[in-house]
């Protein structure tokens, strides 16, 4: 049976479950859903997720949101159809991966969330003027967090939990590529995360550049319409 997956590559954590499943076995179909034009409140896709939100899944009857418990679900449903670094059997390791999402949230997504609003969402949606001392204040707060990332998940390892690519490495990478969408992109002062997120797209390309593609058209355009 096809696990149906359904998506908007504008939106990180889609991107991530996507990245995970283009580089395994598991039976799927992705159903894109866009969420600019509120294909999310349809009424047929409340039915899979009454939250309204992407990414989500239906396997069979069975309906389930959230990035992380779709890729436990995944994992654990199939297990020999996806190279075991991303979620590994040693329960240690698999410990490991769980704690970084169990970080991931509040950890790095969060507060680069909180940057992209104040700079990109609210113009974008709202036609609302760039509110400079906000963005600086998001963009120190940011910038400590990623810098207590860097040092104490990454390290000098080439990936978060070790020598190969993980769920961790998908979740994050995401985030930090998001944050490009920026006139001052809060990875740029930090060396150990530029040559963190270009080892780990090279791990996962040509999947990674597909997938964001838009991403990186939209971060283009982005900065040539709002240079300081």
């Amino acid at each position: 049976m096809v696990v149906k997956v359904f998506v908007d590559v504008l939106s990180q954590p889609c991107r991530s479950v996507m990245l995970f499943l283009k580089n395994s076995k598991i039976p799927h179909e992705f159903v894109h859903v866009e969420l600019l034009k509120d294909e999310h409140k349809k009424p047929e896709f409340q039915a899979i997720n009454p939250m309204m939100q992407v990414p989500a899944m239906k396997d069979g009857d069975f309906c389930l949101s959230e990035s992380v418990a779709i890729l436990r679900y995944l994992a654990m449903k199939y297990p020999n159809d996806y190279p075991d670094n991303w979620y590994p059997a040693d329960i240690e390791k698999r410990a490991k991966v769980d704690q970084y999402m169990a970080f991931h949230h509040q950890g790095i997504r969060q507060p680069l969330e909180e940057l992209a609003y104040e700079e990109v969402w609210y113009p974008f949606m709202l036609n609302k003027p760039i509110d400079e001392e906000a963005v600086k204040k998001y963009h120190e707060h940011t910038k400590g967090k990623l810098d207590i990332f860097a040092k104490t998940w990454l390290g000098k390892k080439p990936f978060l939990l070790g020598e190969e690519v993980s769920f961790a490495d998908a979740l994050a990478v995401n985030e930090l590529v998001q944050s490009t969408i920026s006139r001052d992109p809060v990875t740029d002062s930090n060396d150990t995360l530029k040559a963190y997120m270009e080892r780990v797209r090279d791990a996962l390309n040509p999947a990674f550049d597909e997938l964001s593609a838009d991403i990186y058209k939209w971060r283009d355009e982005y900065i040539a319409k709002n240079k300081k």
